[in-house]
């Protein structure tokens, strides 16, 4: 057996030497679907329609606004809430506290920092004080 391969030099690079951590994460493991998984789940997520009022549906909500209005009472609120990803949304039922409408855009402005859409809403029911 030949002796002299270990007393021999290491050969010299040209290239700078690297780091025990970079060294490392060559050899990481590669995720070459980065993201699926998420828009898996994502495309999985189930939204709602927006349900269409009708006009009388409609008449009933304004007369409560206007009920709210003049008390600026609690109510409990259904409306909607369109979806930031997909098409759809969901409904949400809450209690808040008016604050004041804002006619120019057509929204409920509340004292919990909410605003709600008018045309979002199915359904107030007041509260009082």
């Amino acid at each position: 057996m030949d002796e002299r391969w270990y007393t021999m030099e290491r050969p010299t690079s040209k290239y700078p030497k690297m780091s025990m951590s970079d060294r490392a994460s060559q050899f990481a493991p590669f995720a070459a679907l980065t993201g699926h998984k998420e828009a898996v789940l994502e495309q999985q997520r189930i939204t709602q329609a927006k349900r269409i009022l009708s006009n009388e549906e409609k008449l009933e909500i304004n007369e409560k606004i206007v009920e709210m209005v003049k008390l600026k009472s609690k109510c409990r609120i259904t409306y909607f809430e369109k979806d930031q990803k997909k098409s759809g949304g969901k409904y949400h039922t809450a209690t808040y506290t008016f604050k004041r409408l804002d006619e120019l855009n057509k929204t409920l402005i509340f004292k919990e920092n909410v605003q709600i859409q008018i045309d979002d809403i199915v359904d107030i029911e007041l509260l009082g004080q």
